[in-house]
């Protein structure tokens, strides 16, 4: 490569390197990243204390314990230290799965909450429904 070519192309590469899009999900999707619950990923599996769920639209990307999984810089972050994070409905907590998820602000009673009532807010493919008092 003639020498007087290297400089302009470096400038190139680095111009079209900062251009990239950093933290987004799938389809450019903003990421939620639900931090410090305990989450029950599905029945009969031993809960993680201190979680990261990350959401992308409706898929989770990722999930485990806050020491594993990174949290990504430009994200909605909800602080959910001393609630719970239930699978919605026969549904798993896992990565690739929709995230219909159900927060609670107690332990679980077995697999789901007590009551209706007794859920914070659901997640529904990925986008918030805070429950409404009856």
């Amino acid at each position: 490569m003639p020498p007087g070519l290297v400089i302009p192309l470096t400038f190139i590469f680095l111009l079209l390197a900062g251009c990239q899009k950093h933290d987004v999900g799938i389809k450019g999707a903003r990421l939620k990243v639900l931090i410090g619950a305990t989450t029950i990923t599905e029945p009969g599996v031993p809960p993680i204390e201190d979680s990261i769920v990350v959401i992308s639209g409706s898929k989770i990307q990722s999930v485990g314990a806050r020491k594993d999984v990174p949290v990504p810089q430009a994200s909605d972050r909800t602080d959910l230290t001393g609630s719970w994070i239930i699978p919605a409905d026969g549904s798993r907590i896992e990565r690739g799965e929709t995230a219909n998820l159900i927060i609670l602000h107690h332990p679980p009673n077995g697999d789901d909450p007590a009551h209706a009532s007794d859920a914070s807010s659901r997640i529904v493919a990925g986008e918030w429904q805070v429950a409404t008092p009856k």
